[in-house]
């Protein structure tokens, strides 16, 4: 095989990642996820809402909730000053719209990994966690995002800030 082969088979097998530093966690995700990624603005409180959704704003002529991550396993560490929001795809879009925002602590990074990259870790995983997983010396947390999205359409359907 030519070298040229074999760096086009490997880009085949990268999957484009995203890491979103987040309630003291990282989280992985496929960047295929991200919409949009905005500088934090203020947002419009949701009173009574459930402890993940601190509210709601405006992008695109849309309402999205702004989802807060660590509510969704009812950690009690106070969340850090939000430094930004990530505009997130909704991979389900059956009732509601179809994009919610995740509060960051940080602006969120880019890397390119290979299935050999990942390790599965143990640990006790919360309500909105799928798997911790480690790659290269880092760790990170892959939400479950059918729960995660669940959650914000029974909120929006409930709630009709749409």
């Amino acid at each position: 095989m030519t070298d040229a082969a074999v760096v086009l088979g490997n880009e085949a097998n990268e999957l484009s990642c995203v890491v979103i530093p987040t309630s003291g966690h990282q989280l992985l995700l496929p960047n295929v996820c991200v919409a949009e990624i905005l500088p934090w603005r203020r947002i419009k409180v949701l009173d009574d809402g459930p402890a993940w959704c601190l509210g709601y704003m405006g992008w695109r002529g849309l309402t999205l909730p702004v989802v807060h991550y660590g509510g969704f396993n009812e950690e009690s560490d106070p969340m850090q000053t939000p430094r930004c929001l990530i505009v997130m795809n909704r991979a389900r879009t059956s009732g509601g719209v179809e994009f919610y925002a995740l509060v960051a602590d940080s602006l969120p990074r880019m890397v390119q990994l290979v299935e050999e990259d990942i390790k599965t870790e143990g640990g006790n995983l919360g309500t909105a966690d799928s798997m911790h997983v480690s790659f290269g010396t880092e760790t990170a947390t892959i939400p479950d995002l059918a729960y995660v999205e669940s959650q914000v359409a029974d909120l929006i359907n409930g709630l009709k800030i749409v």
